[in-house]
């Protein structure tokens, strides 16, 4: 007979090595899936802050009337948040056409930062269109057939 035999395993080295790669690789995990929940929240709140802004220049635009040069500000909550706009109306090179300049934050973060900015035009002709004075009858069938129109 030969020698006792050799156990054979593992050395702690070897495990300590396992253990530190395995940590390593949870690691990496664990940061990608903290950043990519940052990202999602990020991305909500962008996503909702550009309805804000789309809602307040359409605000402007069905108002009917040509905003004057000036900056305005106001709060408003969407989506269970309160949010702060600015919005920025400028004179451009084309007499009777405003640049709406338009941005949103958070109510609670800073004063002076911002999630979106969104630019926006309005004409003075599109502020002055009243509504039309044509008498819709939804027949279809013509004018003056009496059909839908009341006579």
């Amino acid at each position: 007979m030969q020698g006792p035999e050799r156990a054979r395993g593992f050395t702690l080295i070897e495990v300590v090595v396992a253990m530190a790669i395995v940590g390593v690789g949870m690691f990496a995990v664990f940061k990608t899936i903290g950043d990519t929940a940052n990202n999602v929240t990020f991305l909500r709140d962008r996503t909702i802050a550009a309805w804000v802004a789309d809602n307040r220049i359409t605000e402007m635009r069905l108002s009917g009337q040509l905003p004057s040069v000036d900056e305005t500000e106001g709060d408003v909550e969407m989506a269970g948040r309160r949010w702060h706009w600015v919005a920025k109306v400028s004179q451009t090179a084309v007499n009777g056409i405003r640049r709406i300049d338009l941005s949103v934050r958070r109510a609670d973060d800073p004063a002076g930062s911002s999630i979106l900015s969104l630019a926006g035009f309005m004409g003075a002709t599109a502020a002055a269109t009243g509504p039309s004075p044509t008498q819709w009858s939804g027949s279809g069938t013509g004018e003056g057939d009496g059909e839908g129109d009341g006579t």
